[in-house]
């Protein structure tokens, strides 16, 4: 006898990845793809809170740029996440063809973030040895900036370090220049800050020679922001590689779902 249309339809679905596998294929792999959603929500939370306390020396905004993508991708891969599951639970067409354009989102977003943050690895050494001086020449200790004054003697302390190349650069700023008490750099480049500490800038005083090294904070400050941006680029990039395989299983459910919306009863 004859088989039918609805029965060769039903055993050119019932191999490995018919309706009930594929479903539980998204469920699973959505149920990970949450997971390095909050991984990247929480790394991109920690640098906005614990690391970008220099970000105010910096003389572009990619770095920011960077962190907010990781963090606008976590929360949106959440909210795609309960959409995903829920659509293939009910087996929902309408919520899988938003979830997958959510997904496209996310991708784009990862994507973006964590190319951004490679190129932006690979020129910041550059970029702050060129914008660096001339913004702590004309800006520190000025009105209105205030986050710039305050990130710079954050940095001086927490590198132990002065100036971008060494102390005798801020000889050409204009704080220097405009300071009546005849201080030589910020206080805050002494190794024991306090008011006036630096009006002698003896190495034993202040933060200027390490053997016959010079101090400046240039290297440093390049060293710590590369590695924090390395994590973010990581983060990116390993999310947008599981969405992938997200989004494929997610389209042949979809279409497993709409071929059994549209068979006959």
């Amino acid at each position: 006898m004859a088989q039918s249309d609805k029965e060769k339809k039903y055993e050119a679905s019932s191999g490995p990845c018919d309706l009930a596998c594929l479903r539980g294929l998204v469920i699973g792999f959505n149920f990970v793809f949450i997971l390095g959603g909050c991984g990247a929500l929480g790394i991109g939370i920690w640098t906005m809170v614990m690391k970008m306390q220099y970000a105010a020396v910096l003389g572009s905004a990619f770095y920011n740029l960077i962190v907010y993508l990781l963090i606008g991708a976590g929360l949106l891969v959440l909210i795609t996440g309960i959409l995903g599951c829920v659509g293939a639970i009910q087996k929902n067409a309408s919520l899988l063809t938003w979830y997958f354009i959510l997904l496209v989102i996310i991708f784009l977003a990862e994507c973006i973030a964590g190319i951004l943050a490679f190129v932006y690895h690979q020129s910041i050494e550059a970029e702050l040895a060129k914008g660096l001086q001339a913004n702590l020449n004309k800006n520190y200790n000025q009105t209105g900036h205030e986050s710039l004054t305050t990130a710079v003697d954050d940095m001086q302390q927490d590198f132990q370090c002065c100036g971008v190349h060494s102390y005798e650069d801020w000889q050409a700023s204009t704080f220097i220049k405009q300071n009546k008490d005849g201080l030589k750099t910020p206080e805050s480049c002494c190794k024991t800050p306090s008011p006036l500490c630096s009006k002698r800038d003896h190495p034993s005083n202040i933060y200027r020679v390490l053997g016959s090294e010079s101090m400046g904070c240039l290297t440093k400050l390049v060293l710590y922001l590369q590695d924090h941006l390395f994590i973010l680029a990581i983060t990116g990039i390993a999310v947008a590689c599981l969405e992938i395989l997200v989004m494929i299983f997610a389209c042949c459910l979809r279409r497993a779902v709409k071929e059994e919306e549209e068979e006959p009863y």
